[in-house]
């Protein structure tokens, strides 16, 4: 490998106790390599921690030294220990049990142990055993030559015989063409590490050739079977198949160690931006140019369906800044970085941010507004400056002429191509706002002026404009440069999206001129018709209504005063309910005051609680539109309905996704039950999954139908006497019992999650709650396949545990149930399988957490009846047991088993 030979050139030229460390160029010349490649190999040794570097240029490096202890050497700052790992993104986050694994199974004496990795096809599984190959020889558990050898078993798949040949060797005359003895590659390998990539593909005689080489390190070359031959070398391997189906079983029990990689939509936000950024940092690198990159780039890089790996959004990138640079070499351009526009993406890329963008809060947050820039050479990749002082930043005219060629060129269509208008605008308005500390003091001549524009230019077109289009504009108008006349015809054709607005642009003109006097120039003309187009609002189409409605004297119009002020906007409206105000004034004075507002086509309650949460369905009926109830109502939920609200582009559901993004409900609240029916939630992993499972049928019970009926959680975790419910305090009565377990509540039929989830389960609660006392025996439960039963299971995993955790249970739970399946030679029914994975993955995440341990009454019985079966559980939640550094309790394995038998 190159970046070998650079390394090798950096230990001759600078070994660790050497005084002068060695140049990039001096490097590439000696490792006889362009200096480019150098300095990119140099910065991955570097974040290997294979090298060291200076600090200041010329950049000077150095060899890592590895003590005679074996303790890793150290760079300029004493004490600091080097990892190969130590820069792998995810290391702390979702790599974090995948690197803990890494390096116990390369320590492990004499040798390291045997491991296999498994994740999709790019999701850097390659890369985790070069890393596992460095941690080995910085640990000094490899010396520094130590071979390290990868072979991707599917380059000879449809070949057997010549890949066995290649892998183990073979002697003069084992087959045609065989005209000297051949050592493989594990004897090239010799006390050093040979990965294997693409193991499921080798054929199940070579998998069984490797067992000698696993259990004893020895092997047969092809063609002399009878001698064996001594071979001391670590073993990795690799798969993106389901190994329990890919692999011999009596190979996939020989590796004590398999490490599972998340796919790239799994792992956090905040490591996939590290990622972007690495990519970016590497292709400025590469081209030699500083690279800059807009918010909602980023943000679209961030959000887009990656197929499930890294190695596609390094192939976007790639490709993006091919087309940048095709596109800033054909420009001539002589500035002094190049810019990387939505429009150098796949066209795939594109349309799925302009269709989502609604629904990229998280990434917006993360991101921010400034532009970033990434610089190549030696400079540490993780630092990127954002261009807060840049003149182009803080110029509209400018970054919109810089983009709107790359715009028009792309073959979107006009509606995509003025959103893509709108977002810069946005973007551009949001910085000027944020900077308003920093920015001059904005004239009030310049406030009062561009006022009487912006509002004269709405009564004309119809549309208003909120508050910050006022204030963004009078600062824009403050701080930006004035522009020369520019491409006419570009600009022409931009107008051509917002005509009418240009028109009165050019009617109205001279009231700029003359107050702020300055000269405003057809182009500037063009850009302010595009603000307008971009910020209008029409007076005439109905939007969503926010309206807060709390207990008490000024509870709700103190949140929605509070949001109206920050937002500059009117679009809030607060409705109070004094303690001595009956609850239907309340409601007669709600739709009263909505009737008043101006036109709507839907409305979202805020609400505090109790009776309130009601509302919804007589305000439907009352005005005739749609309507949807948030319950515990919260400031900041206030803020951001309203905000998404005076945006006027959103429909009702989204909207309501988009607010509970940010709400903050707390889940210890329980709400109390007076004189109403009760639903309650179990569940053997405690009250925190039941009270997800409460909060799921909340939502799945029509709104009339929630003033009655109170679904509530039960702590069967700290022994909660269930009956006893009904004496402390609970005044309503239990009409059913819902979850995983059946608590024998005596009269309380119980539904279990299988129904609920694909049954007729949720009918069954709300045929219950409307007529009290019904049973569910006999319930007939809809026919449905294996893979939508553990489907459904899965996403109830994942809503109930933490996203990324609930994900990688869920899918252990099913390698799991795979396994029992094939050591008892069975299939499960679709309603055991979802059980399974919905009680395996809590029990996994249970012991993960130190959580409580569920004792199983049956154990005895199972025992003496099925011990067969316990030990074949046993067997194979081994893996788990070895990934997650946890035992699975006898208990645990009982109630799995009592699944497999229900």
């Amino acid at each position: 490998m190159r970046k070998f030979k650079v390394l090798d050139a950096v230990s001759r030229l600078a070994p660790p106790d050497a005084v002068k460390g060695a140049t990039t160029d001096e490097i590439a010349k000696t490792a006889n390599v362009r200096r480019q490649n150098a300095s990119s190999d140099l910065n991955e040794l570097w974040r290997d921690g294979l090298v060291r570097k200076s600090v200041g240029r010329p950049v000077q490096y150095w060899a890592t030294a590895v003590g005679t202890n074996g303790a890793p050497g150290t760079d300029h700052q004493p004490g600091r220990a080097v990892s190969a790992f130590v820069e792998m993104i995810g290391r702390q986050g979702s790599l974090r049990m995948a690197v803990e694994q890494a390096q116990a199974a390369m320590l492990y004496p004499p040798r390291g142990l045997p491991t296999l990795i498994v994740g999709p096809t790019g999701s850097g599984k390659s890369h985790l055993a070069e890393m596992m190959y460095f941690y080995a020889v910085q640990s000094g558990r490899l010396r520094q030559d130590a071979p390290f050898h990868v072979f991707n078993c599917a380059d000879y798949a449809h070949n057997p015989q010549l890949l066995l040949a290649q892998l183990f060797g073979y002697v003069k005359g084992s087959f045609t063409g065989a005209t000297q003895t051949t050592p493989g590659l594990i004897a090239q390998t010799e006390h050093g590490v040979l990965f294997l990539d693409e193991i499921h593909r080798l054929p199940p005689e070579g998998q069984e050739m490797l067992f000698l080489l696993m259990d004893k390190g020895e092997y047969r070359m092809l063609g002399d079977g009878a001698v064996q031959r001594k071979a001391s070398i670590t073993l990795l391997a690799a798969t993106s198949e389901d190994p329990y189906s890919a692999l011999l079983s009596t190979l996939l029990r020989r590796f004590p160690v398999v490490i599972s990689i998340p796919e790239l939509n799994q792992r956090p936000l905040e490591e996939r931006l590290a990622l972007v950024e690495l990519f970016l940092h590497d292709e400025a690198t590469r081209v030699g140019i500083p690279i800059s990159v807009s918010p909602f780039v980023l943000v679209a890089l961030l959000t887009f369906h990656a197929t499930g790996h890294v190695g596609a959004l390094r192939s976007a990138i790639l490709l993006g800044c091919a087309k940048a640079f095709l596109s800033y070499i054909g420009a001539g351009s002589r500035a002094t970085s190049m810019p990387l526009y939505l429009t150098h993406l796949s066209p795939e890329i594109q349309l799925d941010y302009l269709r989502n963008h609604l629904d990229t809060l998280k990434a917006e947050q993360l991101v921010g507004v400034e532009d970033r820039l990434y610089d190549p050479g030696e400079s540490d990749p993780s630092t990127v400056r954002r261009r807060d002082g840049s003149a182009a930043s803080m110029d509209l005219y400018s970054e919109l002429r810089s983009r709107m060629t790359g715009y028009l060129d792309s073959g979107l269509d006009d509606g995509e191509v003025q959103k893509l208008i709108q977002i810069d605008v946005d973007y551009y308005l949001r910085r000027l706002q944020g900077r308003k500390v920093a920015a001059p003091v904005v004239p009030t001549r310049f406030l009062e002026v561009v006022a009487d524009f912006i509002g004269e230019a709405g009564r004309q077109l119809g549309y208003t404009f909120g508050t910050e289009a006022v204030t963004g504009l009078a600062l824009h108008f403050a701080t930006a440069t004035r522009v020369d006349a520019g491409d006419q015809e570009r600009t022409f054709a931009l107008v051509a999206h917002c005509p009418r607005e240009y028109t009165v642009v050019r009617a109205l003109a001279h009231r700029l001129e003359s107050g702020l006097d300055v000269e405003v120039t057809a182009e500037e003309m063009s850009f302010l018709a595009l603000f307008l187009a971009a910020h209008r609002k029409s007076t005439h189409s109905p939007g969503i209504a926010v309206v807060v409605i709390c207990h008490g004297d000024r509870t709700a119009s103190s949140m929605a005063d509070v949001a109206n002020q920050l937002l500059g906007t009117d679009v809030v409206l607060g409705v109070d309910m004094p303690l001595d105000q009956s609850l239907d004034d309340t409601l007669q004075v709600t739709i009263s005051r909505m009737q008043d507002s101006a036109n709507m086509d839907g409305a979202l309650l805020l609400v505090d609680m109790g009776s309130l949460t009601g509302f919804g369905v007589t305000i439907e009926r009352a005005i005739g539109i749609p309507v949807a109830v948030i319950p515990l109502v919260t400031t900041a939920a206030v803020i951001e309905a309203g905000r998404l609200a005076s945006e006027g582009d959103m429909d009702l559901p989204s909207m309501v996704k988009a607010v509970k993004q940010v709400y903050s409900m707390d889940p210890e609240t329980a709400i109390p039950a007076v004189g109403k029916r009760v639903i309650i939630t179990t569940c053997l992993t405690g009250q925190g999954t039941a009270r997800k499972l409460a909060l799921f049928l909340t939502e799945a019970l029509p709104v009339a139908l929630r003033e009655e009926v109170i679904v509530q959680s039960v702590d069967l975790e700290s022994g909660s006497d269930i009956p006893g419910l009904l004496v402390e305090g609970w005044r309503g009565s239990v009409v059913a019992a819902a979850g995983t377990v059946d608590p024998h509540l005596p009269g309380v039929p119980f539904v279990g999650m299988e129904q609920i989830l694909f049954g007729q389960g949720i009918q069954t609660l709300i045929s219950l709650a409307e007529q009290e006392g019904q049973g569910v025996d006999g319930e007939p439960i809809q026919s449905i396949g294996r893979a939508e039963a553990v489907g459904l299971a899965s996403r109830f995993v994942t809503e109930a545990i933490e996203q990324l955790d609930g994900q990688r249970f869920s899918v252990e739970a099913e390698r799991v149930l795979q396994r029992v399946e094939q050591l008892n030679r069975m299939t499960v029914t679709p309603s055991q399988a979802a059980r399974w994975i919905i009680h395996c993955s809590f029990a996994l995440e249970r012991l993960c957490q130190e959580g409580l341990v569920a004792e199983c009454n049956e154990i005895d019985f199972l025992r003496e009846n099925h011990q067969t079966l316990l030990d074949t559980i046993d067997l194979a939640v081994q893996p788990l047991v070895q990934s997650y550094h946890v035992e699975f309790p006898e208990g645990e394995i009982g109630y799995l088993a009592l699944i497999i038998l229900s």
